[in-house]
């Protein structure tokens, strides 16, 4: 018997959307096929499809997983640059710096999929709102504990703040736009404390 006749659901579902992190993120959606993700996930085409009927049901699976992974580091990544002294509006900053610099960096996957416009649908769009919500969400719970007097825009501002320096140290493959948005965000915490 095949080692892919043996999976489980739930282990042929996790190494599906394995497969498709990696292969989405480093070469966009269009850029992978399905019979790609089954070669590289060992999973027969069959239980693939019983899995996702559809690419897009796959791409919407990836983007939930993505979504949880990717918000589970980003929180720890604050909490483990908090705990060392870093101020906690600050520390997404530095998780950043720590993820641009990991091997294979392409900045957001989020944005990344939104620009494929013939790739995804609405309800890719409303994943990838929710996405972005979710990281404004914990910035105004950021917000709310550490500047409780605070405008009511600064998690926005931040979040822009956040999602420019993905963008353009992805653009120019340095880290230094995340610095200069690190040094924005420190002033504009000091005006608005």
């Amino acid at each position: 018997m095949s080692p892919a006749a043996t999976m489980t659901m739930d282990t042929a579902e996790r190494a599906i959307l394995d497969v498709a992190d990696a292969l989405f993120y480093e070469r966009g959606i269009a850029g992978v096929a399905m019979s790609e993700i089954r070669d590289a996930s060992g999973v027969s085409l069959r239980r693939l499809y019983a899995l996702y009927p559809s690419k897009r049901e796959l791409v919407a699976a990836w983007l939930d997983d993505r979504h949880r992974r990717w918000m589970l580091w980003f929180t720890t990544a604050i909490d483990r640059h908090s705990a060392a002294g870093v101020n906690a509006l600050l520390a997404p900053f530095d998780a950043l710096g720590e993820w641009a610099a990991s091997p294979g960096y392409r900045g957001c996957a989020f944005l990344n999929s939104l620009a494929e416009t013939a790739e995804i649908d609405d309800t890719h769009k409303a994943i990838i709102a929710d996405h972005k919500r979710s990281l404004i969400d914990h910035l105004t719970l950021l917000v709310a504990r550490d500047l409780p007097e605070s405008a009511a825009w600064l998690p926005a501002a931040l979040g822009v703040l956040i999602d420019g320096a993905i963008i353009q140290s992805t653009v120019f493959e340095t880290d230094e736009p995340i610095r200069a948005a690190r040094r924005a965000a420190s002033r504009l915490l000091e005006c608005t404390s």
